[in-house]
């Protein structure tokens, strides 16, 4: 099971959705609208296993939030989300994480935040070994 995640994303329904969605799946969430509440979180030690960050934000954009949350928690595995962004924001993303394009599945989303990882960031498919036959069985 995943740690704990930081969520920052402006928009209500989705921030929303997403925490019901992962706490469903029982990943503890700390969800911000804005940048800066995240940064405070970070500054009083909060500590996080991944980040998933609007790259639209109010303030900063999600990279920047991203670079300023790895400086403290190098570890941090980032995920972006984006419906658009300029080149130079949507480049300094990719260097950093993964960017996913809304509108965004939740489902995948969650399968993501809570499967195991490569320190590549290529998931890692956990599958279990098929159940052994008996001899006569179909």
């Amino acid at each position: 099971m995943a740690g704990r995640v930081v969520l920052v994303e402006s928009d209500e329904q989705l921030r929303t959705n997403i925490v019901k969605a992962l706490r469903a799946r029982g990943v503890g969430v700390d969800a911000f609208a804005l940048p800066i509440d995240a940064l405070h979180a970070l500054e009083r030690g909060v500590q996080w296993s991944r980040g998933l960050f609007a790259l639209d934000l109010e303030g900063i954009d999600g990279a920047t939030l991203a670079s300023k949350a790895l400086a403290h928690l190098p570890e941090l595995e980032v995920i972006f989300l984006t419906g658009s962004a300029n080149a130079e924001v949507l480049c300094r993303a990719h260097a950093l994480g993964t960017v996913i394009w809304k509108p965004v599945g939740l489902g995948l989303l969650c399968e993501r935040l809570t499967t195991p990882t490569r320190r590549s960031g290529v998931v890692r498919k956990v599958r279990e070994a098929p159940a052994k036959r008996r001899v006569g069985e179909g």
